[in-house]
């Protein structure tokens, strides 16, 4: 089974964040963005508030259109497929092409569902950029930030895990870190005893299970 805790759900919270902050940056402050991965987080978190804002009415109305705004814009800047492959690890081998793609889309809306039901709207944050750093290669960065809640002064301590694919032209998340909880280690941990001791078709239908509770929930709330 796969348990959100509360550090996990800051980390899922601000992964979508990411995404429907793309939504609000012109193509050509992306391009000069991407040059620079600590910059294009700091554009990133700066836009998020701006279309947050816009859109405050949709999503008071229906929490879900968080998930319509992140789809619109999440394919090319966040690397679900990345995740689910580091998440299975050896095991990623030993499933076929059908099954790696409903664990990969399984997987991404089990983490955009459970932005849903934790999101909440009178939370606003700052980011500090603390430092950054690529590879040898120029093709992996981690950004790492300081994020404070303004309302009580909490303090977070955020890694982003970043890369460019021989085929992909900007950076692509492949993990946040928060508070030294990765999305990915989270999931990886389950996800070894769940695929020994149950299989892949096991795990892919306890993600989907989560997806429907989680949207039943939520319906309770509207």
């Amino acid at each position: 089974m796969y348990t959100v805790r509360k550090p996990m759900v800051m980390t899922i919270q601000f992964a979508l964040f990411l995404a429907l902050a793309i939504a609000s940056v012109a193509p050509s402050a992306m391009a000069a963005a991407n040059a620079e991965p600590d910059k294009l987080i700091t554009s990133l978190f700066e836009a998020v508030n701006q279309r947050l804002q816009a859109d405050q009415d949709k999503i008071a109305a229906d929490k879900t259109h968080l998930i319509t705004i992140g789809d619109e814009v999440l394919a090319p800047y966040v690397s679900f497929e990345t995740m689910a492959k580091q998440i299975l690890g050896k095991n990623w081998r030993k499933i076929t092409p059908d099954q790696r793609v409903r664990y990969t889309e399984a997987f991404r809306q089990r983490v955009s569902l459970s932005l849903v039901s934790q999101y909440d709207p009178s939370k606003k944050y700052d980011l500090e950029v603390t430092g950054a750093r690529q590879n040898d290669k120029g093709d992996r960065a981690a950004v790492n930030s300081v994020v404070t809640e303004v309302k009580t002064g909490t303090k977070y301590n955020i890694s982003y895990k970043l890369f460019v694919g021989r085929n992909a032209s900007n950076w692509q998340v492949y993990d946040i870190v928060v508070e030294g909880v990765s999305v990915l280690q989270s999931f990886k941990t389950a996800s070894a005893e769940d695929f020994k001791n149950n299989g892949i078709e096991y795990m892919i239908a306890q993600l989907q299970n989560s997806e429907t509770e989680t949207q039943g929930s939520e319906s309770t709330v509207q």
